[in-house]
């Protein structure tokens, strides 16, 4: 281990949202006036572009703002992306460990890290069925039977939101 930062990878279409949305989503959801002292789970936000950096510099400055305190304080680094590894496969989609069958099914249908990651339906199906996410129980109802599945685990998950 040591000389990594796990992150994420981010693709959007900036037709329906923009990069400073996305920043917005960024900044909401860590402490940027702290930072963990290891480079593996240290707070910092990448970009790809010349644009992107100017864009995501006036963010640290409105985020300064939000807090009440100099840009100089925001502890959050800011640095070029050099270099994206996939993490290993357990780490994909790890909500879904919990829905083992469906993992399984996922796995065989993304026979790698990459397609894995990078499937729509499993980080759908992640984001639904994992913790501490917002959850639109009747989108997922309606997105359900795009997905694919068969139809024992298209059910499985139907009980599985029949409560909420």
């Amino acid at each position: 281990m040591g000389d990594h930062t796990e992150v994420i990878s981010i693709d959007f279409d900036p037709d329906l949202i923009t990069f400073q949305q996305v920043l917005s989503c960024f900044w909401d959801s860590h402490h940027s006036l702290r930072n963990h002292p290891s480079s593996q789970y240290r707070n910092v936000l990448f970009y790809r572009s010349d644009a992107q950096e100017a864009i995501a510099r006036a963010s640290f400055q409105a985020e300064s703002e939000r807090h009440g305190v100099a840009v100089e304080s925001i502890q959050t680094h800011l640095e070029p992306v050099t270099e994206f590894t996939y993490a290993e496969r357990y780490h994909q989609s790890y909500y879904l460990t919990r829905y083992h069958d469906l993992r399984a099914f996922l796995e065989e249908t993304y026979p790698d890290e990459k397609s894995l990651a990078d499937s729509a339906v499993a980080t759908r199906l992640n984001a639904f069925l994992g913790s501490g996410m917002e959850r639109n129980w009747e989108t997922f109802r309606e997105e359900l039977p795009a997905y694919g599945l068969p139809a024992s685990m298209e059910s499985t998950l139907r009980k599985v939101v029949a409560n909420h």
